[in-house]
């Protein structure tokens, strides 16, 4: 007779080498097995003890390692969670002592059944792919675990160690995650760190990435000015302790940079780690664009596509609605591109002359004009997003000099050639 067991609560942890693929492509199915084999005596010599019981413990998928932790008669969550967690810790000072292969961990709060196939009890449950996709995020985020938000929640015995890493939705999980890990002494860092300075770090973390989750609980909403302020004073904080950057401030960093402003559903989703497809035209259409570019001036080409250091130069900035940007007659102190939102041009006489969207550049002419000085007050008309390039990149940088040039010369024709239209239709300087 099958026999089918209940649903219950449990820890798990889904563990899986890196670069496993590379490291065991040259070798004979008998130098894998024995690889493996190694591999799993010592992460089963690494967590079989005592204070890590029930524990269930098995290889999955080769170079895979799943562990599951039951709650012991009259343990709570936070018992199941604590345990689960140490169980990861001595994992990673393991690997960070190198007495265990590079392995990512993903750590999850979820509910699992059994039922019997044949002679074997076989584990169901959503939750072994969640874990699973926690794992695969440690390599995208810099990390050797992460864990869900219940097990961060339940955990005792961490909460100084605890770093929020992000909120993020996935194709394959229906709910979005907030992810957390560990940074203690020999975890993520060096063994010798100055472990005050370490927590201030945490500190910082913490703080500056409330403002891009959001809690309501608090009432607070994602700020990405605020945020990408304060996360880039800790990632200064953290060069300057361990002399390399942190990953997990780089990828949110990076995210800000490509979506400056938080979608609509942003409180609810955070951010959404999807692949992104392109149709084919477009695919087609983007690469015969760049060929074209390269046919037409190769040294354009080389700047703008192979040798993109010059976007870091182009620096966001938050305008709140009613801002001034520009002010006339004022000395240049950069070019705009307008990212998001709606800005409006006026006279010295605070007439309106035109309204600007974004895909707009502009504040350029005040740099090819003879008199160097700005041409007209731009000011925001709704909150917007800018990226400005300043007066001292702009002009380090030959190849920007010469498209902006170019963009100048087009409009001073354009402006010149609207002189002669009715003033209705006459078109917008650019300050």
């Amino acid at each position: 007779m099958q026999k089918n067991g209940p649903e219950r609560e449990v820890v798990i942890l889904m563990a899986d080498m890196v670069q496993y693929s590379q490291i065991s492509s040259g070798m004979t199915p008998v130098e894998i097995r024995d690889f493996l084999v190694k591999y799993h005596d010592r992460i089963h010599e690494i967590t079989d003890c005592e204070e890590n019981f029930p524990l269930d413990s098995e290889p999955s998928a080769g170079d895979g390692s799943l562990m599951i932790f039951d709650k012991r008669e009259g343990e709570d969550r936070s018992g199941v969670c604590t345990r689960a967690l140490q169980a990861a810790l001595q994992m990673a000072r393991a690997i960070e002592g190198g007495a265990l292969a590079p392995t990512r961990m993903g750590i999850l709060l979820g509910e699992i059944t059994e039922a019997q196939i044949g002679a074997k009890m076989a584990k169901f449950g959503a939750s072994f792919a969640v874990a699973n996709r926690l794992e695969e995020l440690c390599g995208y985020f810099g990390t050797t675990l992460l864990m869900d938000r219940e097990v961060a929640r339940y955990q005792q015995g961490f909460d100084q160690d605890i770093v929020n890493i992000a909120k993020v939705s996935l194709t394959s999980v229906l709910h979005p995650m907030n992810i957390f890990t560990i940074y203690q002494p020999g975890i993520h860092c060096s063994p010798d760190i100055d472990q005050q300075k370490l927590r201030t770090f945490i500190s910082m973390k913490n703080e500056a990435m409330e403002f891009f989750t959001g809690n309501l609980q608090l009432g607070i909403r994602p700020n990405f000015p605020k945020v990408r302020d304060e996360l880039l004073e800790t990632q200064n904080y953290f060069i300057e302790m361990t002399g390399r950057k942190d990953i997990g401030i780089d990828r949110i960093l990076e995210y800000i940079r490509e979506t400056p402003f938080p979608a609509s559903d942003f409180d609810r989703s955070g951010m959404k780690l999807m692949e992104k497809k392109r149709d084919s035209m477009g695919e087609r259409l983007f690469h015969l664009s760049k060929e074209l570019m390269r046919a037409m001036n190769p040294d354009f080409y080389h700047s703008l596509v192979v040798d993109t250091r010059w976007e870091r130069f182009f620096r966001l900035e938050w305008k709140n609605a009613g801002d001034v940007i520009i002010e006339i007659d004022s000395v240049p102190d950069g070019i705009y591109y307008l990212v998001s939102g709606t800005a409006e041009t006026f006279n010295g006489y605070n007439e309106l002359l035109s309204t600007m969207e974004s895909g707009m550049v502009f504040g350029e002419m005040a740099y090819f004009g003879t008199e160097k000085k700005r041409t007209a007050t731009v000011r925001a008309k709704t909150d917007v997003v800018l990226r400005r390039i300043s007066t001292s990149d702009f002009e380090n940088l030959p190849v920007i000099i010469k498209i902006f040039e170019q963009i100048a010369n087009a409009r001073r024709q354009e402006i010149g050639a609207d002189s002669k239209r009715p003033q209705d239709q006459i078109a917008t300087p650019s300050a």
